[in-house]
């Protein structure tokens, strides 16, 4: 080997040695970096004319990234952000029910039971009978009441879906035009790093909001499912939408460019999507259902009764409540408008021939509060109402724990993520170590050499 391909040798370890320090002093300053994936520069020998060794070149920049781990971070991620939102709703919902702060339906309940006692006591006093009206009413309002601010919840549900299908369009529209980018600058030979840094924290957004598989095509492009359904393929990205189908209950649509459309509602199972989904089509649904057979049993035990005494004219079958169902019974409840503004028509008394001070029937009514009218005749108007709370405290509790589970597992995915693509200091300080020393070991070579050279032109 000649002085001119040891000088060679002396600039090629120069710059090699000096790109692994650029690389390393790039892993330092994105240390705290969110989503900066460690690089280790990629070094090789190369010949150096016809020996068979040679000297050395850099050979690109390779990302410490495991696929593996980052698939289940996206999962672990996508599951407690679904809890997540669902342990939201599941908020709300708990709060149309909490008696403590006077938001529930137990004080009209009890305020219903115990204007029959009431009326009971003075069947002829005209002010125990429209109290007893005015209880009635104000208990199918608050039942109406709830109802409706469980009706809202779910359209508010499903305005938070669509928000969320708009945000997954963007990101994977974002992923797509990134593909583009990182396909464009490996082509031209460029470190696309930093770009498929972006890629990787808007893949990690998209599995908050929806459950996707991702894998690559044969030309290394990210390529994503959503629900199942292709959402980004190489340079193209699909479309999200929400809206309802024909019976009213959540729908959600992958939209391709070509007009192709696939229904992934029963996929989309995690997400920010799939806790709205659940909470809004399995939870808020049993609740209401709950809700509307409650209504419906109280009403049609009271009605019975109440039909079969007579008012202050002696006639009697009037209902006392207007409802229908069970299904819609707790929107459609109401004070029947037969009984509005005359309190005389309450059936305080079982038969005419207990007129006027007659109250065999109001204590009938007042004893329905202990009776088995309820949940198939198998509970108190007081035990179902008491039911019904108690299944969302259990709806709540539990998605309250998954909450914490969930989010567990997300931050154990992250760290196991984190050990192999996140920054350690002590490795990159002894890297900055290395480089260093081999750097200047490039030098004294390049100034030898250059020292070898200058003697040997002295003495031509």
């Amino acid at each position: 080997m000649g002085i001119t391909n040891l000088l060679g040798l002396a600039r090629d370890a120069l710059t090699a040695q000096g790109f692994g320090l650029d690389v390393t002093g790039q892993n330092i300053a994105n240390a705290s970096t969110p989503g900066y994936v460690k690089r280790t520069a990629m070094l090789e020998t190369r010949a150096v004319g016809t020996v068979t060794y040679g000297g050395v070149q850099t050979a690109g920049i390779a990302r410490s990234v495991d696929h593996f781990l980052d698939a289940r971070a996206y999962e672990a991620g996508s599951f407690s952000a679904s809890a997540k939102s669902r342990d939201g709703a599941l908020t709300q919902v708990e709060g149309l029910f909490n008696d403590t702060a006077g938001s529930g339906l137990s004080d009209s309940l009890e305020a219903l039971f115990g204007s029959f006692s009431a009326l009971a006591t003075n069947p002829n006093d005209p002010t125990a009978r429209a109290a007893t009206l005015t209880s009635a009413d104000n208990f199918a309002a608050r039942v109406r009441q709830t109802s409706g601010q469980l009706l809202t919840q779910r359209q508010d549900l499903l305005t938070q879906a669509q928000a969320t299908a708009s945000q997954v369009t963007d990101l994977a529209s974002r992923i797509a035009k990134l593909n583009a980018k990182v396909s464009e600058a490996e082509v031209a030979g460029a470190d696309g790093s930093d770009l498929k840094d972006q890629r990787d924290n808007l893949v990690g957004e998209l599995a908050e909001k929806i459950n996707i598989h991702v894998f690559t095509d044969g030309g290394g492009k990210l390529v994503i499912a959503a629900a199942g359904a292709t959402l980004v393929e190489g340079n193209n990205a699909a479309g999200l939408t929400v809206g309802t189908s024909p019976s009213g209950a959540m729908q959600i649509l992958v939209q391709r460019s070509n007009g192709t459309t696939f229904d992934v509602t029963a996929q989309t199972t995690a997400g920010t999507l799939g806790g709205l989904r659940e909470a809004r089509e399995t939870d808020l649904v049993a609740v209401s259902q709950k809700l509307d057979q409650f209504a419906y049993d109280v009403a049609t035990a009271v009605n019975a009764r109440h039909a079969a005494g007579v008012g202050l004219d002696g006639l009697g079958s009037r209902a006392l409540f207007t409802v229908a169902g069970p299904t819609g019974a707790a929107a459609g409840i109401a004070l029947n408008a037969t009984m509005v503004g005359h309190p005389e028509y309450v059936a305080a008394a079982a038969s005419a021939a207990e007129l006027p001070s007659g109250s065999t029937n109001a204590i009938a009514l007042a004893r329905l509060a202990d009776g088995n009218v309820a949940t198939g005749n198998t509970r108190t108007p007081i035990e179902a109402y008491s039911d019904l709370v108690g299944d969302i405290g259990q709806r709540k509790m539990s998605s309250a724990q998954n909450v914490n589970l969930r989010g567990a597992i997300y931050s154990q995915a992250q760290s196991m993520r984190e050990s192999t693509s996140g920054v350690s200091m002590d490795e990159e300080l002894i890297s900055l170590s290395r480089y260093q020393r081999a750097y200047e070991a490039a030098s004294k070579l390049f100034r030898t050499a250059d020292e070898l050279l200058a003697n040997l032109i002295r003495e031509i």
